[in-house]
This record gives structure tokens, C-alpha cells and sequence, in this order.
């Protein structure tokens, strides 16, 4: 099997397209070629010249200003060693690259179609097939329809809390990408990854030493069918081997199912079935629910069942659980409207996010929610609403149309502006009551909140009353 050192070697003298440069991903790639001493490279970007600072800080947002402005200098001075293609030229001579480097998401724009022709013609990889087959630290992956983010985040802050050195690549655009920093890793370390879907679409040759698979629910249905979408999550668990290690949420029946003939050494987490758990894994776990933690209890299970496999001590796993602020954007509290809780939960894009952030509150209760549906009906979610008397204010979009013949009209109002929802949604809700912000729906973010006011920020200019809790947001 290939190695880091035998890649770049092999990619020398090549003729490289970086596709998306200004992103997440594509920066850290640049970075890595360039700091490999690779010269023949030609970046790609639908953004024209005068605005790629803007939309590099667009896509490295959630990272503090000063940095992110170190960060796009470092880019520029990296830019300028590539021929560099703008709107105006974008994917020019992209049909003479040897090798293609792509951000996970290029499937979803027009004006990448040209590149679904290439992709059996010339060699493509992702960031992500990057630190599976090449970083030299232990991969710990991450996959799953919900919770992945939060339980990869939750891992590196247990190791990080022990004596171990841990990389974490998380899926989030206040996450600096990792693959610039292959030559500062030792095997001893740990690399943690959040893995999507579509970040496994370009293929990988070597699976995760550790796996961590947290449940199957369909989604992503505009893009893929439901087989096809399986399929790619399983992908990483069918091509682990007998040496390697995978944790799977006996819960989740589809998972389950799918995970029976697995090569792998395989360990389950159980809400449901007590002894589904380690023992070990239990007691840490009745300690912790003695702790009012920002976590689900399902996660906490997972990343406990992960964190004993390797060996890392009780303390130190309940230590860093407690510790645990959790992800910005993710049931986190933003603001407090005379007595009413304002809870930021924008990360949430499926029906199954938002009911399991729904369960975590008591009522009263009112629900903000909205965005593309990506093909998912969300049946089980209005159901419990229902059963719940939740009263919710969609944001116009098609999930309020698809609401609209599954909930009565009482129950549910619609607006197209995000403060006049928070403002209904204040006026509702009685003191010691909680307004939850969770979409349960793609593409909040970029509807109702990009190049607008923050939520937090609609908090505090609703009225002198309104305070905003400090932290990051989305």
C-alpha cells in the first residue's frame, strides 16, 4: 500500500487541479502541495479575483478574524505559485490534469457538471481520502446520519485530555483543515475525523484502525438513492479488517442490520439495552447523568464505549465530558428573553436531529424551523409535535409547504424573516419555556441568516430586556 511519502513522489511531476481552492479543504490541500514542493499546480475557484478574500473568509468563518487574516495571507502567498483560474476561467484545461484534488461538496454546483465526465478518466481525491490512505497518526473515524460532529468533537477532547497528541478534523468551517500537517504526525497520535457521505464518493485504500458508526436514517435523498446512500456510509466499516475496530449504536435497527457481517472486532452502546454496554462503560456513564451535560446520553454512550477501547481511564473520560461545552450551533444556548431560554441548534438539519433536540427540553416548548428537505419526509417528527402540542414558526421554505398538510393549522405559523419568527416565537412562550432553533431541514443558514444578523445578535435588538449568553455561534 501507497505511502505519504511514496504519493508525493508520484504526484511530482504531475499536472494537479485544485477545484474549489478558496474552501476549507481545498486551502489545506494547496498548502500540502506546496509545502511538498509540488509546482505544477492550477487552482480553481467560481469567485471572481477581486472577491476571493471574501469568500475565504466566508468558508474559514467560524475561526477567530485575526487568524483567519494570518491564514488568507498564507493562502495568497501560496496562490501566487499556481496558475490560478477564477470565474472567468474556471475548470479551464481541467480535461489535461493527471490528478484532481476536490472539495466534498462539488457534486451539488452547475458549473462543476463537467467534471462528472472526468472522474473515470483521471485519478480525483478529497480531503478526506487524504488523511484516510496518507496521515501518518491512528485514524479514528467518524460517521453516521446524526451526531457525528458532536461525538468526533467530544473524542479529541477526552484524548486531548489524557497524554495524548490528537489532530481533530471536524466538518465545521471554524475547523483549520489538517492536511498541511501530516509532517508534524507520529503514529502514536490520533487523528479524528468527521467523515459524510460525500466525502467518502472519491474512495479510499486504507480503512480506519477505529470506527465509530453512530446510526442510519435516510437523508440526502435529493441526491442519492437510499441504497446508494447506505452503501457509502457503510463503506468504511466493510473495508475494515480483522485488527481493526468498530463501535456501533446497537439502537438503531438499520445500523444494526447492516453491520452483522463486518470483518472488524465490533462493540456496541446501548440506550435501550443496558447490557448491550461494557461494564465499565455503564458505570461511567450513571456517573455522568448525575452531571447536567450538554451532550445526548446516546453520544456520551458512544464516545465512553470508543474512549475504554482505548484504554483511557474513567477519570479522564468523566472529566472531559463534564468539561464539555459542546459545538457552537448545536443546543447551545444564545440568549434569555425575560425567563425565556433562546436555544441555538441551527446544525440540526434532519427531522431525527430535531426530535432528539425536542426531547431534550421541557415544555413549554416552541420550535423554529425550515429549509430544503433533501427528499426526507419528516412524518415522525410532526407526529411527535403533535402528541406534544408544540407549537412551531416555520420560515418559509418547502418544509413549511410539506407541514402545511401534516400539521393543523393552530399549531403552526410562517414568516420569511428570522426576526419576526424569534419575535413570535418569544411572544408564545411563557417564562421558564425555551424557543428551539433547529431547522430539521438543509440550508438554514444560507436562507435566513448569511449576510444577515446572527441569531444572537436578533436576540439582543429585539428589546433592551434581551440578553445574549457569550460564546461562538455559527
Amino acid at each position: 500500500m501507497e505511502n505519504l511519502k511514496e504519493f508525493i513522489n508520484r504526484i511530482k511531476n504531475a499536472r494537479i487541479h485544485i477545484v474549489g481552492v478558496s474552501g476549507s479543504e481545498g486551502s489545506s490541500i494547496l498548502n500540502f502541495l506546496v509545502d511538498n514542493n509540488i509546482s505544477q499546480i492550477t487552482a480553481h475557484d467560481f469567485v471572481a479575483t477581486e472577491n476571493l478574500e471574501k469568500n475565504f473568509k466566508i468558508w474559514h468563518k467560524g475561526i477567530e478574524s485575526k487568524k483567519r487574516n494570518k491564514l488568507f495571507k498564507e493562502f495568497q502567498c501560496n496562490l501566487e505559485k499556481t496558475r490560478f483560474c477564477d470565474r472567468k476561467k474556471y475548470l479551464e484545461n481541467i480535461e489535461e490534469a493527471q490528478v484532481v484534488f476536490l472539495a466534498q461538496s462539488w457534486r451539488l454546483y452547475p458549473q462543476n457538471q463537467p467534471l462528472k465526465f472526468l472522474k473515470d478518466k483521471i485519478p480525483f481525491y478529497s480531503l478526506t481520502r487524504l488523511y484516510l490512505d496518507f496521515a501518518p497518526a491512528a485514524i479514528i473515524a467518524v460517521t453516521g446520519t446524526v451526531g457525528k460532529g458532536s461525538c468526533a468533537s467530544l473524542i479529541s477532547e477526552i484524548l486531548s485530555h489524557g497524554d495524548k497528541k490528537v489532530y481533530f478534523a471536524g466538518n465545521e468551517s471554524w475547523r483549520i483543515q489538517l492536511a498541511d500537517k501530516f509532517n508534524l504526525m507520529a503514529p502514536s497520535d490520533f487523528l479524528v475525523i468527521e467523515v459524510s457521505h460525500r466525502q467518502l464518493n472519491e474512495g479510499f485504500t486504507k480503512a480506519p484502525q477505529t470506527l465509530l458508526m453512530t446510526n442510519l436514517f435516510p437523508n440526502h435523498l435529493d441526491e442519492m438513492s437510499w441504497p446508494g446512500y447506505v452503501k457509502l456510509k457503510m463503506s468504511l466499516a466493510r473495508a475494515q479488517g480483522k485488527n481493526d475496530r468498530t463501535i456501533i449504536n446497537y439502537d438503531n435497527l438499520e445500523l444494526r442490520q447492516q453491520t452483522q457481517n463486518l470483518n472488524s472486532q465490533r462493540f456496541y452502546y446501548s440506550l435501550k439495552e443496558k447490557n448491550m454496554n461494557i461494564k465499565s462503560v455503564r458505570n461511567i456513564y450513571d456517573e455522568l447523568m448525575n452531571i447536567k451535560s450538554v451532550h445526548y446520553p446516546e453520544n456520551i454512550l458512544a464516545v465512553c464505549t470508543l474512549a475504554k477501547i482505548l484504554e483511557i481511564n474513567d477519570k479522564t473520560i468523566i472529566e472531559a465530558i463534564a468539561k464539555s461545552e459542546g459545538l457552537p450551533a448545536r443546543i447551545q444556548e444564545i440568549g434569555n428573553y425575560q425567563g425565556t431560554k433562546v436555544i441555538n441548534d441551527i446544525k440540526s438539519t434532519t427531522p431525527w436531529a430535531t426530535l432528539a433536540a425536542l426531547k431534550k427540553f421541557k415544555l413549554p416548548l416552541v420550535l423554529i424551523a425550515g429549509g430544503d428537505t433533501k427528499g426526507i419526509e419528516a412524518n415522525t417528527l410532526w407526529d411527535f409535535v403533535q402528541k406534544n402540542k408544540i407549537e412551531i414558526v416555520f420560515m418559509d421554505s418547502p418544509l413549511s409547504k410539506e407541514a402545511e398538510n401534516k400539521l393543523p393549522a393552530l399549531s403552526r405559523q410562517r414568516t420569511d424573516s428570522l426576526e419576526e419568527a424569534l419575535k413570535l416565537a418569544l411572544n408564545k412562550t411563557p417564562p421558564g419555556g425555551t424557543v428551539l432553533v433547529s431547522p430539521a431541514a438543509a440550508n438554514f443558514y444560507s436562507r435566513f441568516i448569511k449576510g444577515k444578523k446572527s441569531l444572537r445578535k436578533i436576540i439582543t435588538s429585539l428589546l433592551p430586556e434581551a440578553k445574549a449568553t457569550k460564546g461562538p455561534e455559527k
